[in-house]
């Protein structure tokens, strides 16, 4: 568990960092960055931030991480939407609460992933309701937006998952889930004769069980002014499921007359906020059948038309905000941009928005779709204008499956054109900031100031995805002749082909990352490709006791994938492992790997570790304490940010870190225990 800061004064930005001298971008500056949400853009959930009832102001979590601490000041802000409006600070401290969720059957399943915190508006405006732990469960907090005061309202056993007011405003409806609590308890006497093995377990994650997902949830109503709990009415529990448009996650907004737009969400869709535009009169509804009406979201009026958001462009990269005027089919886009914009609440004629560019860290802005004029109401991060940072240049690309991805071209710190410079890549998404990857482990503009070239992958949708009824078909054909597989390497290489035969590349000095699935496809490339000199990954490895380390529950569902038991010994099963296990080819590996895992994952890793090193082939482990697929700790980011750099400067460039003596004299005892292993000529040899 992270705690806030002893020091958080610097928390909220002063006026006086905007005028700070240029100087290069290094991996603090990044892990220090103030956050509001999550890291990823991708993971745009509602409520970020909220509006008030008068349309005023905005709330919102700020965050920032202390690596000498290792810890986050965290505080619950007010800002009034003009710019350089008030900031007011209405509430400090409390841990920093991280997204969990149900997993493969398993409930309450741990990640690093920020969770969102959605401060929520009393009807008069004058105080907001939230969430917030200080070691114990989750309650709910209130403070007053003007500063003078913040307190916890509830005392629940089980943390508090979300909220509503009720209708009148006089009492707040949440939801806990006792079930986690319980079983806690069973979980534990269980253990005093032992755990039985079965489907609740994930070796890789914990040693103990996991409870059974799903887990009910249980609905409470507190009186705001006697603090008393009681059960809530089917009628008040059904008011969790409502989201509303100022928490910038809606599908409908009531216009003119009772009419209501509303997008019609396929009941087959992956994604439960976008379908075809509508509105809805008593008696009829009317579609909008012009093709910038499918897969819309976000309706809002203004006046008698509809405005609405659209993702389009080469493989929907871009946001684009169009006008429909009902009755008439008339459809025409007001806006583009190939920024990503979080959580936005409309405003009249302008909408509110949390946006972030690809050089541009999030910060919170009112935006005129008609006009394109942009107004900065909030910018967490003043100073970063301060860094110097890598030009930035998209690169479009089809594989031979017909699938569009694109890559964003990082330039090193005084690019000289004509010169060849050591390229690293980074996966798998590229929209927004770029700053770490997915996972957010191997920055971007850090390595851009160090003199590397670097690709920001934004890898093609699923192969499986384009044909498959559900998810599991499209598990399936994914696997079949690693299909998949291929299809992302082909995005990662067609671009560095590109770069290579630009002369910005040296062939001979790239380097390739990823987590998650990133680690997948390095892995992949590890195995099929004969670009790549030097690898980095954050979770290790594909392996023939795959089906032994994630548990007996998720083997049945790879199994059903196509994956081999740990008894197939048919040469179809040896085949299959050859084209993705480690253990199988490891006499034909010659490519430094470094991997950085959390500990929850590091016995994923061994098997493939120690079989590489009883080869003598160079792999180095680093192993992260109390971190998750995801790692969250801020002296760990710092720490994985740093070596990532030195590890590629090392291998790619010849330089020795002077402030990493020890683990440089490793790397060089891994060099001279294969010397082949680092012969240009027989490395890409033993490829073909």
């Amino acid at each position: 568990m992270a705690r806030a800061a002893t020091d958080c004064a610097d928390l909220v930005p002063a006026a006086g960092e905007l005028s700070q001298p240029m100087h290069a971008l290094v991996p603090m500056d990044l892990v220090r960055l103030r956050d509001i949400g999550p890291v990823d853009p991708t993971q745009q959930y509602g409520g970020l931030f909220t509006v008030s009832p008068d349309g005023h102001q905005a709330a919102f979590q700020l965050r920032r991480g202390d690596p000498a601490t290792n810890s986050f000041c965290v505080a619950m802000l007010v800002v009034e939407l003009r710019p350089r409006g008030k900031i007011q600070v209405v509430d400090r401290g409390g841990d920093f609460l991280r997204f969990r969720f149900d997993l493969r059957g398993m409930a309450d399943f741990p990640s690093g992933v920020a969770d969102t915190i959605t401060p929520r508006w009393s009807p008069d405006g004058r105080w907001i309701v939230y969430r917030r732990r200080d070691e114990g469960a989750v309650q709910l907090w209130r403070a007053r937006v003007d500063g003078s005061g913040s307190e916890a309202i509830t005392d629940s056993a089980d943390n508090i998952d979300d909220f509503r007011f009720t209708a009148d405003g006089s009492a707040i409806v949440y939801a806990t889930r006792p079930g986690l609590r319980e079983a806690k308890v069973s979980i534990d006497q269980e253990g005093r004769s032992g755990f039985h093995y079965d489907d609740r377990f994930s070796p890789t994650t914990s040693t103990r069980p996991f409870t059974p997902a799903p887990v009910a949830r249980a609905a409470w109503v507190i009186d705001l002014q006697s603090r008393r709990v009681r059960a809530a009415t089917p009628n008040e529990t059904a008011r969790l499921d409502v989201t509303s448009m100022q928490e910038g996650q809606w599908v409908e907004a009531v216009g003119p007359g009772g009419a209501t737009a509303m997008v019609q969400v396929s009941a087959k869709t992956s994604y439960p906020s976008r379908g075809r535009l509508a509105i809805r009169k008593p008696g009829h509804v009317i579609s909008c059948d012009a093709a910038e009406c499918a897969d819309a979201r976000y309706p809002w009026w203004t006046s008698r038309k509809v405005n609405f958001l659209r993702y389009e462009g080469w493989k929907n990269s871009e946001t684009a905000i169009y006008q429909w005027t009902p009755g008439t089919g008339g459809v025409h886009r007001l806006y583009r941009t190939d920024d990503v914009l979080i959580g936005c609440v409309p405003s009249g004629y302008r909408i509110d928005c949390l946006r972030e560019g690809a050089r541009q860290p999030r910060r919170l802005e009112r935006l005129d779709p008609a006009s394109g004029k942009r107004t900065i109401v909030f910018d967490p991060n003043p100073e970063f204008t301060s860094l110097t940072l890598g030009r930035v240049e998209r690169l479009h690309s089809t594989n031979s499956f017909g699938l569009p991805s694109f890559a964003d071209l990082v330039l090193p710190i005084g690019y000289v054109r004509g010169k060849n410079y050591p390229l690293v890549v980074v996966q798998y998404s590229s929209r927004g900031f770029l700053r770490g990857g997915t996972g957010d482990d191997y920055p971007i503009q850090a390595f851009a100031n160090r003199g590397f070239a670097v690709l920001s992958i934004d890898k093609p949708v699923p192969v499986g995805m384009k044909a498959a009824p559900d998810y599991v078909e499209a598990d399936r054909i994914n696997l079949k002749d690693f299909a998949d597989r291929r299809s992302v390497l082909e995005a990662i290489e067609t671009p560095v082909r590109l770069l290579i035969a630009r002369g910005i590349a040296d062939p001979q000095r790239i380097g390739l990352t990823g987590l998650s699935d990133g680690a997948s496809s390095v892995q992949f490339a590890l195995l099929h490709s004969n670009l790549f000199s030097a690898y980095a990954i954050s979770n290790c490895c594909w392996d023939t006791s795959m089906p032994v380390r994630v548990g007996p529950g998720a083997a049945k569902q790879f199994a059903t994938m196509g994956y081999p038991g740990t008894t197939d010994e048919s040469a179809a099963a040896k085949a299959f492992w050859r084209q993705i296990a480690i253990s199988p080819n490891a006499r034909t590996i010659t490519a430094p790997i470094l991997a950085q895992v959390p500990d929850d994952e590091m016995w994923g890793a061994l098997q493939s570790f120690t079989v590489l090193r009883e080869q003598r082939r160079p792999i180095d482990l680093y192993v992260f304490p109390d971190e998750h697929h995801v790692k969250w700790q801020p002296a760990h980011r710092l720490a994985v940010y740093a070596r990532s750099i030195d590890w590629f400067d090392y291998w790619l460039n010849g330089a020795k870190a002077t402030n990493r003596a020890s683990e440089v004299a490793h790397w060089e005892a891994l060099r001279r225990e294969c010397p082949a292993c680092f012969d240009v000529s027989t490395r890409l040899a033993s490829k073909r």
